[in-house]
């Protein structure tokens, strides 16, 4: 079923930004004030909101002055990263546009080097639904790609695609967020009615959940026991507030000075709050698997991409770094807090070969699962998924670098660490996957690590696709502004 991800992203960014503009404080700036097209000052362009300046009216009249309309009528693109398929067709300010030498590079890797032709029509798949071409031109824009209206393309009240914003809060067992069938499926955070949950240091759930849509926000404060010392700690998880569906708050104390040369003990994790997607544990799950298709087979999973967007801020005591592990933070960085941003999904072995809802859950030595896959989206100055001696090695997927980590004290194990962070993007689940499954077993071999893991079986079960923030000290929030899972066969 095709979904209008990109028309219901504008619509619902648009009544975050209308909530809570200081939380967009470090959008960048629109290139043309067309892209704001209810006028509460912030846009969409390039796949991504940005905010309307004093300096936008005039950025947009230098480029109507220097870019003309195409051969094709399309004028050029601004910004060639409007162009995530490479088919020299973007999307910008809700219209198509043209890729040429004058595109600035973006996002992307590079921008064009010469002057490019003009890209053929012919060869170009027909769109689903006119309704996927707004400005009228005859080029439309369908899963994140370009595409051609044609007498086939279904007219626009015949096609039904999900309200732009919903006309009042969803209820909290809604499942009105996913859409499609069992082959391709789209699940993404609703607006429901706000409400929150505490624990702290006096008491409280721990382990509290809250529903949202296809997922479950857990609090999820697994070792508060590790808490600084006499500080009174609290966290608080929230749903639709400061403009964000999900969002959480915390304050774990300071951090603890280290010895013997280390910049700090804080070695452990004092907890993961976090947003589920599929089969947690034998007491928590997201949503049935007939809704969402999670647990699935490793060698049956569909391609899963992730949109995601986020901000996050730290403001506990400051501690000065002392040994850095990331080049993002030299040594004297001052820094309020340790923690990362990670996803993760946890695999377990499946019964007689199936996946299904009642996945038992194995408890034996501590562990509830068989194998554990970890891509950190934003990493702190000081912790790593694994002693540094554990580094695996460095790789690029769609043009983005990861340090790769196994355990040596956990064959179970494999982390991606993201070099150049960013807050908004899109992942694809089965890059990591797939690497893992065809390397973790044998990176001493590869690459001279000093552990392989286990070896993935094509028949073990992918549970779930977790996003949390794993905190080892300070003050900090986290506000999910998008978090956007898509399957497709």
């Amino acid at each position: 079923m095709l979904t209008f991800k990109r028309i219901f992203a504008l619509g619902s960014l648009a009544l975050i930004a209308a909530s809570s503009p200081a939380s967009y404080a470090q959008l960048p700036a629109c290139q043309s004030p067309s892209s704001d097209s209810d006028g509460d000052g912030y846009g969409w362009e390039n796949n991504a909101s940005c905010l309307v300046t004093t300096a936008t009216s005039s950025q947009a009249s230098n480029q109507n002055n220097n870019q003309s309309a195409s051969a094709s009528g399309l004028r050029s693109c601004a910004s060639a990263s409007s162009d995530p398929d490479g088919d020299g067709y973007g999307w910008e300010n809700n219209a198509s546009c043209l890729v040429t030498a004058s595109s600035g590079a973006g996002n992307s890797n590079a921008a064009p080097a010469a002057p490019m032709a003009l890209p053929a029509a012919s060869g170009r798949v027909a769109c689903v639904s006119a309704a996927s071409d707004p400005d009228g031109d005859g080029f439309g824009w369908e899963n994140n790609a370009t595409c051609i209206v044609s007498a086939n393309s279904a007219a626009p009240d015949t096609m039904t695609a999900p309200a732009a914003v919903p006309a009042a809060p969803v209820t909290d067992n809604s499942n009105s967020a996913n859409t499609g069938n069992s082959g391709n499926r789209t699940s993404s955070l609703p607006i429901v009615a706000s409400r929150s949950a505490t624990v702290d240091s006096s008491g409280g759930d721990r382990f509290a959940t809250e529903r949202v849509g296809d997922f479950l926000l857990m609090q999820n404060a697994w070792r508060a026991e590790a808490a600084a010392p006499g500080h009174d700690w609290s966290q608080t998880i929230q749903l639709n507030n400061n403009g964000a569906p999900v969002s959480w708050t915390y304050d774990w104390g300071p951090g603890v000075p280290g010895a013997n040369g280390r910049p700090s003990a804080d070695f452990f994790v004092r907890s993961y709050p976090e947003l589920i997607f599929g089969i947690k544990d034998e007491f928590r799950t997201s949503a049935p698997k007939a809704e969402i298709g999670f647990p699935v087979r490793v060698d049956s999973i569909p391609t899963v991409k992730i949109d995601y967007a986020y901000n996050s801020q730290e403001f506990g005591g400051s501690r000065t770094v002392d040994a850095s592990v990331t080049p993002r933070f030299p040594n004297g960085t001052t820094i309020q807090g340790e923690r990362n941003v990670a996803a993760e999904s946890f695999l377990y072995e499946s019964v007689n070969g199936v996946c299904n809802d009642d996945l038992p859950v194995d408890r034996s030595n501590g562990s509830n699962h068989t194998y554990e896959v970890m891509v950190w989206l934003d990493s702190g100055a000081e912790r790593l998924p694994a002693a540094s001696r554990n580094f695996v090695t460095t790789i690029s997927l769609r043009g983005a670098n990861y340090d790769v980590y196994t355990k040596s004290d956990d064959s179970r194990y494999i982390a991606f660490v993201a070099q150049n962070p960013q807050t908004s993007g899109t992942i694809y689940w089965n890059d990591f996957l797939n690497w893992a499954r065809l390397n973790a077993h044998r990176v001493s071999e590869q690459f001279g690590a000093l552990a392989n893991s286990v070896q993935i079986q094509d028949s073990w079960c992918v549970a779930n696709i977790l996003v949390g923030t794993e905190i080892f000290w300070g003050a900090g929030s986290f506000d999910l502004f998008e978090w956007t899972i898509t399957q497709s066969q």
